[in-house]
């Protein structure tokens, strides 16, 4: 058994946490000796916050919902690794040269609506050809379900700001990537399981120690609710825009 932890960029915003195991002795068909098993899970810290009301950011802040939409996973190839004849040669993640290598891209389109105050939740869970994947990407978007809380929203949090009701919510899209330069840390698919999770440090992003100050969140019309997002009606859009950045400045993280 091979469990491998790393941690890119500790900063003040979202902490990107890769844990891949790889699980020997699982027992396949003989017709699928040239796959192994994916799985793909996503899980924060959000909870935290919600049993343990703490001074954060200058307020006492429970979260209560954290909702985010990813649109795409995508798998590439190391640069050095074998070609695979094996594999479906109709596939759609295919380029046109008839192999399945470094120059192709193994995409699971979404979308994936990740409710991540339910613990660890794994979205994907897939066959994919033996290999060794040297780079993992994340394309987060709004979503389209128009009977979903995350339609036209990409991210999702409500909770209590000093016991008043609140929700943030944006509408961006990002991409995160890793790009994996020690050999050590690729996903390796060789007939057996692997599994990838994503860490989401929300208790970073809400913290008096170089995070947002919720403090200054207003109830500007006073309907009993802190509305923050672009344009809202209480006032809120700069405090928007600065969650909104230490979203995204730790969106895109990529292994130096």
């Amino acid at each position: 058994m091979l469990h491998l932890l790393k941690r890119f960029k500790k900063a003040s915003g979202f902490v990107l946490i890769l844990s891949i195991l790889t699980l020997t002795g699982c027992s396949k068909d003989e017709s699928d000796l040239n796959s192994g098993q994916l799985r793909v899970g996503i899980r924060s810290n959000a909870d935290m916050i919600s049993r343990s009301v703490q001074q954060r950011a200058n307020a006492d802040v429970v979260v209560s919902e954290f909702k985010m939409n990813l649109k795409e996973f995508e798998l590439e190839l190391d640069d050095e690794s074998e070609d695979s004849d094996s594999w479906d040669d109709d596939s759609d993640d295919w380029n046109d040269d008839g192999h399945f290598d470094y120059e192709d891209e193994f995409e699971f389109e979404g979308p994936y609506e990740l409710d991540l105050m339910s613990g660890q939740v794994t979205f994907i869970n897939a066959t994919v050809p033996n290999g060794i994947y040297e780079e993992l990407e994340f394309k987060f978007h709004k979503g389209t379900d128009s009977s979903s809380e995350l339609f036209e929203k990409t991210i999702l949090i409500r909770g209590t700001i000093d016991g008043v009701p609140f929700e943030f919510w944006d509408d961006f899209w990002d991409e995160i990537e890793v790009d994996f330069s020690n050999p050590q840390i690729d996903i390796s698919v060789q007939n057996d399981v692997n599994s990838v999770v994503i860490f989401f440090d929300l208790n970073s992003v809400i913290n008096a120690a170089g995070g947002v100050d919720l403090s200054n969140a207003q109830d500007g019309n006073q309907d009993g609710l802190i509305e923050i997002y672009h344009d809202d009606p209480d006032g809120n859009s700069n405090l928007a825009q600065q969650l909104r950045n230490a979203i995204r400045d730790h969106i895109d993280l990529i292994d130096d």
